[in-house]
């Protein structure tokens, strides 16, 4: 054994084995907030349980994939033997929740249900190619994470026109606070943020449109893009980002109840 490779091993023995938790931490309310928020529109039943559950599975098989494949780097990858485990165990309850919910969901759900999958797994192949922290990628992971809201609110009765009409506020009010981290991240490395200031006036201009079309829910948007503005207006310092998230996650609950007081309210 060369002396290279013998301080390598114990260089690799010294580390510590690398957090199987997702680090993206806004993903967690892109994911859990609208799961929330849908289960309480509609009541807990066993086919949104279960789509949670996967869901949820799912999304924590994220960090495993990344630190199983190398992309966590590959020191990571050698002293977490672990990653693989986890990566299977959570698949496997993915699989066993999705496969619960498909069998005792209706046609509808069962539809929406595919429609999951296919978003989780071109997901997984992003994550896989290193295309997840692009634009494309965050925006695809959006729509990817929140999609469960759709099975679950029409497992629980709601029309399907009220469900893609949830869900479609959700992305819009998540697209325009992504756009705003970005546009902090561009601030701090002295980037053009036309896009950004471009992608939230479109936002805005959305939301306005479609309340006025008739589109009630849009308009429960409003704290996430007061959010997002503010984030434009006044980008904290690098050392302050912990300030963002929880900003955003203010404004992401204020949306949430609104929305579940509003669809309520409308089907009542």
């Amino acid at each position: 054994m060369s002396t290279v490779t013998l301080t390598d091993d114990i260089a690799s023995k010294s580390l510590p084995a690398a957090k199987l938790q997702p680090k993206e931490h806004g993903a967690y309310a892109i994911l859990g907030i609208p799961i929330v928020a849908s289960l309480a529109i509609t009541g807990p039943t066993v086919v949104g349980v279960s789509v949670a559950a996967a869901s949820a599975a799912g999304f924590l098989a994220h960090e495993p994939l990344l630190v199983a494949w190398g992309h966590r780097g590959k020191r990571a990858k050698q002293n977490t033997p672990s990653a693989t485990k986890r990566l299977a165990t959570l698949l496997a309850i993915t699989v066993m929740f999705g496969t619960l919910a498909l069998v005792l969901g209706s046609p509808i759900v069962r539809g929406s249900l595919l429609g999951c999958s296919v978003l989780a797994i071109s997901g997984f192949a992003l994550a896989i190619a290193g295309k997840h922290r692009t634009l494309g990628g965050q925006m695809w992971g959006v729509i990817g994470l929140s999609v469960p809201c759709v099975p679950i609110l029409l497992a629980g009765g709601l029309s399907f026109a009220d469900t893609m009409q949830s869900w479609a506020t959700w992305l819009v009010g998540f697209a325009a606070t992504t756009m705003a981290v970005r546009g902090v991240i561009a601030a701090q490395k002295r980037h053009s943020r036309q896009i950004h200031w471009f992608s939230i006036s479109a936002l805005s201009i959305l939301v306005a449109v479609t309340t006025f079309a008739g589109y009630s829910l849009t308009i429960t948007t409003l704290p996430m893009l007061a959010m997002a503005w503010y984030l434009m207006f006044d980008p904290p310092h690098a050392r302050q980002l912990k300030r963002v998230g929880w900003t955003l996650v203010v404004g992401t609950v204020a949306t949430a109840v609104w929305m579940i007081v509003r669809v309520i309210a409308i089907n009542s």
